[in-house]
């Protein structure tokens, strides 16, 4: 029974890690989890960010993931950079992931003229653990030699593993110009990671390596004569042979100090949808409050069913906290949706 567990553990890691990479449905809540240069760009001193997503694996069993993090923007040699941390954990069926990452990123000197041109570059290093949790599994009771009574005692202590992951990125995005001008931003990037290609499974530790994991997404915000902002954005991941393709349009109402246009933001509402490639799509809504507090939900509905009895693919939600908010502090807003 023993060798069975592990048998069976070892094939689910395997089959979970190759086929997919846990992202959320609202992707750009956990930007740091899509790519290290992301980290930092934030609208004051410090961000801090909490997502929890819940969706069906079967009739029975649902996934649980929880992303947590923090950023911070400061200056290297004169130059913008930005440091913080997340972790990610996910649990279904008696398995647990748990990742943890700690990135760095900094821009490079474009010049004197290119002052709403951005080219920045990221790192990235942290672990992945994943362990057997004994609690959400049920075993038969172990023989006494006259019935099947004595409580099972299967042995999860080799059952878990660590691994150390890296990654690296590029980042290039323009700010806007002149507020209250129609103006197109765009925004482009590269993320690449589990550059070391960990082994896994637990018995055999270099009978399967992982694949390097890599993504592209771009996107741009359209800034408008009114208080109205639009952001789109699209992503193409690669692991070995699985891809996953993803995008989202949000539309976000800006309320200004006095109701007078571009003075100082209050708040603001969005609302928009994103969608994944032959699995899924969302619809999404939330608030801002002083540009500080963010709070938005997700609720996500099965393009494909294969293993639910319904179309429900999930809830998600959402919250951003920026300390120091300033509006066009430095003359920079950044483009990028806010999930």
């Amino acid at each position: 029974m023993k060798a069975l567990l592990r048998i069976l553990g070892w094939c689910i890691w395997c089959g979970e890690l190759l086929a997919q990479e846990v992202l959320p449905i609202g992707l750009w809540s956990a930007a740091q989890a899509l790519s290290p240069a992301q980290v930092g760009l934030v609208e004051g001193r410090f961000r801090a960010l909490l997502v929890h997503a819940f969706r069906p694996a079967t009739g029975f069993a649902r996934f649980s993931s929880t992303w947590a993090g923090v950023e911070a923007p400061f200056q290297l040699r004169e130059l913008p950079a930005g440091v913080g941390a997340y972790v990610f954990s996910d649990v279904a069926g008696g398995w647990r992931t748990t990742r943890g990452m700690l990135n760095l990123a900094y821009e490079a000197p474009l010049g004197a003229r290119a002052r709403y041109d951005h080219l920045r570059a990221g790192v990235g290093v942290g672990f992945v653990q994943r362990t057997v949790e004994p609690s959400d599994l049920q075993f038969e009771d172990q023989f006494d030699g006259r019935g099947f009574s004595r409580p099972t005692s299967e042995d999860f202590s080799r059952l878990t593993a660590w691994n150390a992951d890296y990654a690296v990125s590029l980042l290039y995005y323009r700010t806007q110009k002149v507020p209250g001008n129609v103006e197109l931003v765009p925004f482009v990037g590269f993320s690449a990671s589990r550059l070391n290609r960990p082994a896994v499974g637990f018995l055999v530790r270099d009978a399967e390596r992982l694949s390097l994991f890599w993504a592209g997404y771009g996107g741009a915000r359209l800034y408008t004569r009114t208080p109205f902002q639009f952001v789109g954005s699209l992503v193409y991941a690669r692991s070995n042979r699985s891809q996953w393709i993803g995008g989202s349009f949000l539309t976000e109402f800006v309320i200004y100090e006095g109701g007078y246009w571009f003075t100082q933001p209050v708040g603001s509402v969005l609302a928009g949808a994103a969608v994944r490639a032959r699995d899924q799509y969302a619809l999404m809504a939330g608030f801002t409050l002083q540009k500080g507090l963010a709070v938005g939900v997700a609720y996500s509905l099965l393009s494909r069913r294969n293993t639910t009895p319904t179309a429900f693919g999930g809830l998600q939600v959402m919250m951003q906290y920026v300390l120091g908010y300033k509006y066009r502090e430095r003359g920079i807003v950044y483009p990028f949706p806010l999930w």
